[in-house]
């Protein structure tokens, strides 16, 4: 039965993937993501099988102590003591003996994609390098800021419980496990005293029909302030990558430069992401306006920009391909 468990939450992540993963995810996301979502699931469902192996266990243990004679025990009495026919009602589970291997395995998956790789992916993806490998060597170099020190901390803690404090590795295991389970258990405590606080009071805010009124025509007015906020920082984003390919033509026009090419086929996929410098952008009032042209319209710009230097140009590109990437 517990291998139906495991079925079971393979599909749960899988139709939940169906249902709310994007069209057109990549498949290393959809991967971790099922895999974590599989691996929750699993643990969930195997509980109540683990503990029926868990007490079945120990009645069967039990029994068979009870009917040996004390003092008359032999190894072979204990080793096969598993063996021995007794009266505890227990449940046919084929290869159950395996739950206490994958566990400990789903356990430590468990931490490595929930300590690690969600950092890990979320760096990757929200970097600006145009390539796997350099966007993975961004990723590695921004979680390297918070885990090295973190695990150089780790283990001079740990140096010190063998060294000083007498500890075995089994006991320090048992130890940063304790730790690492109290976390997830506060972690755990927060947010279900946030779920059982929050869900009620917004079902009785929800139930009061004028206030929720009121409370969308300030959200209203907020949101338009912000959209038009983010909507000038757009326009200059795209004002500033257009004028910086004019330069790197300019550039690449003079020098025939293999740094000149690879930053024009970088450049020409931050322009397939963005509008033409021309282009106009609705407002939420159904007004069209046109992009502004800070300092003298695009053609000044360009011009200006043409007498930069390489390491301007090379400044506005990096910005420019961070910024497209995370509006696309």
């Amino acid at each position: 039965m517990w291998v139906l468990a495991l079925a079971v939450s393979i599909l749960s992540a899988a139709l939940c993937l169906r249902y709310f993963a994007r069209r057109g995810e990549r498949l290393y996301v959809l991967v971790v993501v099922g895999t974590s979502w599989s691996i929750g699931f699993f643990m969930f469902l195997v509980l109540p099988f683990d503990l029926e192996h868990a007490y079945c266990r120990r009645c069967r243990y039990t029994s068979a102590h009870a009917a040996a004679p004390r003092g008359n025990e032999t190894a072979n009495d204990v080793i096969a003591w598993e063996d021995q026919p007794s009266d505890c009602h227990c449940l046919p589970h084929p290869g159950i003996e395996a739950l206490p291997t994958l566990i400990p395995a789903a356990y430590r998956v468990t931490m490595l994609l929930g300590y690690l790789m969600n950092d890990l992916l979320r760096s990757y993806i929200s970097s600006g390098e145009f390539t796997s490998r350099g966007r993975l060597r961004d990723a590695l170099r921004e979680c390297a800021f918070f885990y090295v020190p973190f695990t150089v901390v780790g283990v001079g803690f740990l140096v010190y419980l063998i060294s000083r404090q007498g500890l075995t590795l089994t006991a320090v295991r048992m130890l940063v496990t304790g730790l690492f389970n109290a976390i997830g258990l506060f972690i755990l405590v927060a947010f279900l005293g946030y779920g059982l606080v929050e869900v009620p009071r917004q079902l009785w805010h929800r139930a009061d029909g004028i206030g929720q009124l009121r409370f969308l025509r300030f959200k209203v007015a907020v949101l338009s302030e912000e959209l038009h906020e983010a909507s000038r920082k757009l326009e200059e984003v795209i004002e500033a990558v257009h004028a910086t390919d004019a330069a790197l033509r300019a550039e690449a026009a003079s020098a025939s430069a293999q740094a000149s090419l690879r930053l024009q086929a970088g450049m020409a996929r931050i322009l397939r992401r963005c509008p033409p410098p021309q282009s106009r952008l609705a407002e939420p009032g159904g007004g069209l306006r046109p992009v502004p042209e800070p300092g003298g319209g695009a053609a000044g710009g360009a011009g200006r920009s043409r007498t930069h230097s390489r390491s301007n140009s090379l400044t506005s590109f990096i910005a420019g391909s961070s910024v497209c990437s995370a509006t696309a």
